[in-house]
């Protein structure tokens, strides 16, 4: 590996430990000087990297991961004021925080709260359990027949699975991250498998799982955090980009699928399905895929999968 790539690398993973750091302070004050400390650059070197890799300027970032985490829990958090939720995020002034949310999803907090919610996914397009074609961030809603709508999801969102809500422990993992769409990360299990089979990470009982940190019915696709990861048993030693973290301890509803990779998005579409009748909603926790064999081992090239959604009873 050359002094440029190892150098990319380098970057890259003190970027990712600053995205980390905003996660796990959202409610807290966020100033340039911390992120810029997080990640060993001079304030002014700082914002020009994390401008440059990211495509957003730090206080830009921070803010739209606020009004996003906002935008989720307004839906799943009902009981809660927009007040509240607001202020849990780190926005100190209402004020402030109304023209924010009003200029990224082009209606109030109010008006976004009291729209149906894109629960199920076909071919990019986003759908309310009604079977409604529904706007992501101020977008036009698609125009789509909605009678045809409602007849096509029933025929191809739902899948006949054994569905069940679990207690699923923390998984130790060592992680590979990329943004973009879902179904280009097996590009970073690419980057994670080169990086793990030196070091004797990868044998017949290794777990691999990818981890969804975004809404896809909020955040735009070239924005969805997802990582690549792989479940360790021991400490391992990071460099470069690969880095520590560990799913959350909780209650999922856990489904068991043996898919072809072009049925995840129906699989995905058949949890939801599930979860909407099943007395319990999402809690503010990443997802989470585990996949049980090689599929390329598989007769006929499946993932033996189960598909993890972080839940609380409504």
């Amino acid at each position: 590996m050359d002094s440029k790539d190892l150098s990319r690398k380098e970057y890259a993973n003190r970027i990712i430990r600053v995205m980390e750091y905003i996660d796990q302070h959202l409610d807290q004050t966020i100033d340039l000087s911390k992120m810029a400390d997080i990640a060993s650059f001079s304030p002014f070197h700082f914002h020009r990297i994390f401008t440059l890799m990211t495509g957003e300027t730090p206080n830009a970032y921070v803010s739209r991961i606020r009004l996003e985490k906002v935008g989720r829990l307004l839906h799943s958090e009902t009981e809660r004021s927009i007040a509240h939720i607001a202020l849990d995020c780190g926005f100190e002034n209402l004020s402030s925080f109304s023209r924010t949310f009003r200029k990224h999803f082009n209606r109030s907090a109010k008006e976004y709260r009291q729209e149906e919610k894109g629960m199920f996914s076909k071919e990019g397009i986003r759908y309310s359990k009604n079977g409604n074609a529904v706007s992501k961030i101020g977008k036009n809603n698609q125009q789509i027949d909605a009678q045809f709508c409602r007849v096509e999801l029933k025929q191809l969102i739902f899948m006949d699975t054994k569905i069940e809500i679990r207690q699923m422990p923390a998984l130790k993992l060592i992680c590979y991250r990329r943004t973009g769409a879902f179904n280009q990360i097996g590009q970073a299990f690419e980057e994670l498998f080169k990086w793990a089979a030196p070091r004797g990470l990868l044998n017949a009982n290794t777990k691999a799982v990818s981890i969804y940190h975004d809404d896809p019915s909020i955040t735009e696709v070239e924005k969805m955090r997802n990582d690549a990861c792989l479940v360790v048993d021991r400490e391992v030693e990071v460099t470069g980009e690969i880095r520590k973290s560990q799913t959350q301890e909780g209650k999922y509803a856990v489904g068991y699928f043996e898919i072809a990779i072009k049925d995840f998005e129906k699989a995905w579409n058949t949890m939801y399905a599930w979860l909407s009748e099943s007395g319990y909603q999402p809690r503010e926790a990443s997802p989470y895929e585990i996949y049980h064999n090689d599929s390329n081992q598989h007769p006929e090239k499946k993932f033996i999968v189960e598909i993890c959604i972080p839940v609380k009873p409504l």
